[in-house]
């Protein structure tokens, strides 16, 4: 009876929110509304209202209306209603949990009507749009992770240029790795925080995949298992609860100014592209470097695997006029809107004729986050309706395998047991 209630409440809330453009049907001067909803707020959602201006003005036979909507239940609420909106701006994660629940339009027959080109992006970028050879959404942004590394402790420690291979960049950690007087960790080597890159990142550049190609969970991958196979090699070097001080201790200060790597306390940092601009903000004085993600010995061309992430925006399946939520998203992702996206908010373009903007290249770190993008080997989210509850059972057990409670070996396959049984 709660579970309805709290269902109810929601969808009063959307209707609210949605029935002054709904009733409306056309602007005052004739035009169709169209509602677009965007998952950003404050500064962030400066440059969606820039482009709901431009476009309004631009043309007439449309007026789009733009919301901040940041809760992801509303969204899914209204976009399973008749008063859905019209566009939705969201992230491949999303966009795939979106379609495997049968909530989009495909944008392939609109495209295919037209002839739409989409020579202008990225091609991991309209991968990441694509589900069962269908388009489901046009990318404007991306972004990818990567390893910052501290030069001042790289040759301190005798070395001139960063690793190429896991094996490598765990020599350079352990000799990176200091302590304090009572023995606590003071500097960190191995890259274990932040733990959703230890999650992904450092798993992909052993060749383990949490996903098949077609969307199949696959929890129990050798790439993972060698992972987590350092991993708690180097925990148990120093302790598996000074490792686990650390982490906590970083994981309060992460993006401020006593952040551990903005404080030259870690040697390696597998994060995103928003960091050198936090760095300078903050007044960080450490002397940084950015490289792709290793491979491994045998496998050097899993350098540079990274989650890739695009901003992208879709039409909802119950949308009323789908033909000029096309006719915005193209508006949406054309050269001069991703570009005010991309700078405003600081992400790397999808579109390869940003590539070399010098606006975009202005912003701290883009330059070599667009190479990365460029040559790296783009890890793709799946399309797979229990993806939120399965990255949960992977959290859940890698606690177990961090925290010694269970070996390598024991977490993964109670964790391929658990995945077998639930899904």
């Amino acid at each position: 009876m709660k579970k309805l209630l709290s269902i109810l409440l929601v969808t009063m809330m959307i209707l609210s929110l949605t029935s002054v453009a709904s009733a409306a049907g056309a602007s005052s001067d004739g035009r169709t509304v169209l509602t677009f909803w965007y998952n950003n707020s404050g500064d962030e959602a400066a440059p969606f209202e820039q482009i709901v201006e431009n476009y309004n003005n631009s043309q007439s036979t449309y007026f789009v209306e733009g919301l901040s909507v940041t809760d992801q239940q509303k969204i899914i609420v209204a976009m399973a209603s008749n008063e859905t909106p019209d566009i939705v701006k969201t992230s491949t994660s999303s966009l795939n949990m979106y379609q495997t629940n049968g909530l989009l339009d495909s944008l392939q027959p609109y495209m295919d009507a037209e002839g739409y080109d989409t020579s202008n992006f990225m091609e991991p970028s309209l991968a990441a749009m694509k589900i069962d050879d269908n388009m489901y959404a046009l990318p404007f942004s991306c972004y990818t992770i990567q390893m910052y590394y501290n030069k001042d402790i790289l040759e301190s420690i005798g070395y001139s240029e960063p690793p190429k291979t896991m094996e490598e960049m765990y020599e350079m950690a352990v000799k990176a790795t200091t302590l304090d007087d009572k023995g606590n960790i003071d500097v960190l080597g191995y890259p274990l925080f932040p733990l959703a890159s230890a999650r992904q990142e450092l798993v992909y550049g052993f060749g383990g995949r949490w996903w098949d190609e077609e969307g199949n969970f696959t929890p129990n991958t050798q790439g993972a298992k060698d992972s987590l196979t350092y991993n708690m090699q180097y925990r148990e070097l120093y302790g598996i609860e000074r490792v686990a001080e650390f982490i906590a201790a970083a994981n309060t200060n992460r993006y401020t100014e006593q952040d551990m790597f903005f404080v030259g306390k870690q040697l390696f940092r597998i994060d995103g592209n928003w960091l050198p601009t936090q760095m300078q903000g903050y007044g960080s004085t450490v002397n940084y470097g950015i490289t792709l993600i290793p491979g491994t010995q045998s496998n050097p061309e899993y350098l540079g695997s990274s989650r890739l992430e695009c901003g992208c925006a879709c039409i909802p399946l119950n949308a009323p006029n789908k033909e000029g939520a096309w006719d915005f998203i193209k508006f949406l992702s054309n050269e001069e809107s991703a570009k005010l996206i991309d700078i405003s908010n600081g992400y790397p373009p999808a579109l390869v004729t940003l590539f070399d903007d010098a606006d975009i290249l202005a912003i701290p770190g883009m330059a070599e986050f667009i190479d990365a993008t460029s040559v790296g080997v783009p890890v793709q989210y799946p399309a797979n309706i229990n993806y939120s509850k399965y990255t949960s059972l992977i959290d859940e057990h890698l606690d177990y395998i961090y925290n010694g409670i269970m070996t390598v070996d024991e977490g993964l396959n109670e964790l391929e047991s658990r995945v077998n049984s639930e899904f």
